[in-house]
Order: structure tokens, then sequence, then C-alpha cells
């Protein structure tokens, strides 16, 4: 990603503005397509701290590590790349303009063990209740429990949109989860869900 957006003949050719109607005038949104380049991971994004629409999808992306940096991100395709847990997307808790979060066709739930949970320190442990996890439920909950990875992240996380789909994590009850923990998201996988 360094050699891609280290000159600007190079940046030119994956960057285009997209303008988006408002109420009286056009609002600019500024984005980058680094898709199906075959990268492994972020590296440097001085030279694209701009960028509010990035794409991503089809790499081999393991981690989101440098992405934090970017405060105007509003919409992210991480789409079809080798992302295997919730923990491998908590540079993303740092984004405040996120809105839009493309996960699809990862592997998300794929491995019955998160080595990330042990590699990275963690203020929170599995055993944690809805309560402390602060999502506002009466009595605990066993799936906010057993997911506390996707809590910590979906909380700090202002999302109207989620495609998760194609990850072995996703089913019903997960759904309903990430709605619940998600309470500005419409769109959940392409179907309006508020």
């Amino acid at each position: 990603m360094d050699q891609l957006t280290s000159d600007k003949d190079s940046l030119t050719k994956h960057f285009w503005q997209f303008d988006e109607p408002t109420s009286s005038s056009f609002h600019h949104q500024y984005c980058l397509g680094l898709n199906e380049l075959s990268l492994t991971r972020i590296g440097s994004v001085k030279n694209i701290l701009w960028v509010q629409m990035l794409d991503l999808s089809h790499n081999k992306l393991r981690s989101v590590q440098g992405l934090e940096a970017l405060q105007l991100l509003a919409c992210l395709n991480l789409g079809n790349n080798q992302i295997s847990s919730f923990t491998a997307l908590e540079p993303l808790k740092l984004l405040s303009s996120l809105r839009v979060l493309d996960v699809s066709f990862n592997m998300i739930g794929a491995h019955a063990i998160d080595t990330t949970r042990y590699l990275c320190s963690s203020p929170l442990s599995h055993t944690l209740d809805a309560k402390q996890l602060d999502v506002g439920y009466e009595k605990e909950n066993t799936e906010v429990r057993d997911h506390w990875e996707v809590a910590s992240l979906f909380r700090a996380l202002r999302l109207t949109q989620l495609d998760i789909k194609g990850n072995t994590v996703l089913n019903e009850k997960f759904s309903a989860l990430a709605i619940e923990l998600l309470p500005s998201l419409k769109w959940l996988d392409g179907k309006r869900v508020r």
C-alpha cells in the first residue's frame, strides 16, 4: 500500500470523486479504490488522510491496523479479505465518521479460538455480563457475553449500514445482537432493519 500511495501518479489511478446532492448543493466525497491488489497489510496512510470512501475489497488483509488515522472515513469496504475476528477490526472504534462498513465474505467466526484475544491486551474478558458492557439489558444476555468483542466494537461505532454476510459468525441470533448493539443501524446485509 505504501508503494501505491507514495506518488501522485500512482494514487491518481485509484482515486475518484463522487458528488452527492444534498438539499441545495453538491457534497464532494473523496473515494479511493485499492481493491483486487493482493494487499496483505495497510502500511502508511499519511498520503490518503483526506479519503472518505475506501474500497479495500478482494485483498488479503487480516487486520485494519493503520486505518484509524483516516478520521474522515465514512464508508469502508473490506469485503472478501482474510479477516478472521472482530478484534482485528478494533482500530475502527477510533473512526467517529464511519457510517458504512462491509466485512462480508471474510472468515469471521471460522476459527473456534481467536488468537488475537491473547496477543492483544484487552480490559475485557469473556465473562463480562451485559451490565458491565453497558448495552442496556435488564438481565444477563448470553449472546453479549459470548460475543464480548462484538459488543466492544459495535457499541463504539455509529454505523447506519453493515454488511457481514458470508461469515461463519452470521446467524439469526447474531443479526439480532448486531441490531440491538447498533441503534443507528438502518441496513443489515442489504435489508432494512429500521
